[in-house]
C-alpha cells in the first residue's frame, strides 16, 4: 500500500507574522498522506488552517516548515524550476467561491482554455476549442454556453466551469477547498456526485477541503479532522463517524443536523473547550488507536480510552 501513496506531507508549519514580536501558527506540524484514487477528507471549523493547508500543498503559500512530497518528487524551493512546473501542473485547485474565482472580463472559452494554452502553447486554435467544448459537455455544460460571461451563470454553473478549468490540464490530484459550501443546498448534491464520477472516470485523487462532515462521509475514503492547525484525528470514514474519539470531532459529529424533526429536536450538541480535557502544559500524543485510526492526546486521555491494551 506504501507503493499507492500519491501525496506524502509531513510535519507541515506555516507561520504569519502577527506583530513585532508575535506570530501565529496556521498549520502546526501536520502530516498525512493521500492514496492514488482515493477522496481525503479534511474537516474543521472556520480558522482551523484546512484551507491554508491546501493552499500550501498546491503552492499557492510557501510553508515555513516541513516538506511536500508529490509521486515520490520532494515539492520546495530547490525543486529546480522546470521539474516543479511539471510536477504541479499535475494538481489543481477548485476554489470555494465560484463568484469570486471566475475572471468577469473573460469568456468561458478564455477561461477553462487558458491553462491549455499555459502548457500547450502552440496548439491549433480549432483543436483548442474542440477540447473546451469536450470539457463542458464532461461537466454538464454545452459548448452554446462558451461564448458567455461568468456573471451570466447561476452559482452551480459557475462551479461547473471551475471544474473544467480545472481539468483542462488533466490533473491527477486535484484540492477542493470547500466546493459546495457557497451553493444551495439543492445544487451541493449535484456537484459532489459530478465528482465523484469525474473521479471514476478520469482516475482522480482528491483532498476534499470541508467543514459540513455529513458531506464529506459521502465522498471520502478517510478523514482527517483539523483543530487549531493540527490534525487531531484521522480514521476511515466509517470508524470516524461510527467510533469518533477526540472530544473536537465528537462536538463537529454532534452538529450535524437530522433529517427526521423528531429526532433532532432532543439531539445534543456537545461543547468543546480544550481548556475543559486538559492543562496547558499536558504534552499531546499523536497514538494509533486501531487499524488505520490515529488521534492527538495526552497520555491521561489517552489511559482512559475503553477497551485498550
Amino acid at each position: 500500500m506504501e507503493d499507492n501513496i500519491l501525496l506524502q506531507v509531513e510535519h507541515l508549519t506555516k507561520t504569519f507574522k502577527t506583530g513585532s514580536r508575535s506570530y501565529f501558527k496556521a498549520v502546526n506540524d501536520v502530516s498525512f498522506h493521500i492514496y492514488q484514487g482515493e477522496t481525503f477528507g479534511l474537516v474543521g471549523q472556520s480558522g482551523s488552517g484546512k484551507s491554508t493547508t491546501g493552499k500550501l500543498i498546491i503552492g499557492l503559500s510557501e510553508p515555513t516548515g516541513g516538506s511536500i512530497t508529490f509521486k515520490g518528487h520532494l515539492i520546495d524551493s530547490s525543486t529546480p524550476k522546470k521539474e516543479r512546473r511539471a510536477l504541479c501542473s499535475k494538481m489543481q485547485m477548485i476554489f470555494q467561491d465560484p463568484y469570486a474565482c471566475l475572471n468577469p472580463r473573460m469568456t468561458v472559452m478564455d477561461i477553462v482554455a487558458e491553462g491549455i494554452l499555459y502548457n500547450q502553447p502552440h496548439m491549433p486554435r480549432q483543436e483548442m476549442k474542440a477540447r473546451v467544448y469536450e470539457l463542458l459537455k464532461t461537466v454538464g455544460l454545452s459548448s452554446e454556453h462558451a461564448n458567455r460571461y461568468p456573471h451570466e451563470f447561476s452559482g452551480g454553473q459557475r462551479q461547473r466551469i471551475g471544474i473544467a478549468r480545472a481539468l483542462a490540464v488533466e490533473p491527477e490530484f486535484i484540492i477542493a477547498d470547500e466546493p459546495i459550501s457557497a451553493l444551495d443546498v439543492s445544487i451541493q448534491a449535484q456537484i459532489v456526485n459530478l465528482l465523484k464520477r469525474l473521479q471514476k472516470e478520469k482516475h482522480l485523487t482528491f483532498l476534499f477541503i470541508a467543514h459540513d462532515l455529513s458531506m464529506v462521509k459521502y465522498i471520502s475514503d478517510r478523514v482527517a479532522v483539523m483543530e487549531s492547525g493540527r490534525i487531531v484525528e484521522l480514521a476511515r470514514s466509517s470508524e470516524l463517524y461510527g467510533n469518533p474519539v477526540h472530544p473536537y470531532t465528537k462536538s463537529l459529529l454532534s452538529a450535524i443536523p437530522r433529517p427526521d424533526p423528531r429526532t433532532e429536536r432532543t439531539r445534543k450538541r456537545i461543547h468543546y473547550d480544550p481548556r475543559d480535557y486538559r492543562g496547558e502544559d499536558e504534552e499531546l500524543i499523536w497514538r494509533q488507536i486501531a487499524d488505520e485510526h490515529w488521534v492527538l492526546l495526552t497520555q491521561r486521555e489517552l489511559d482512559a480510552l475503553p477497551n485498550r491494551a
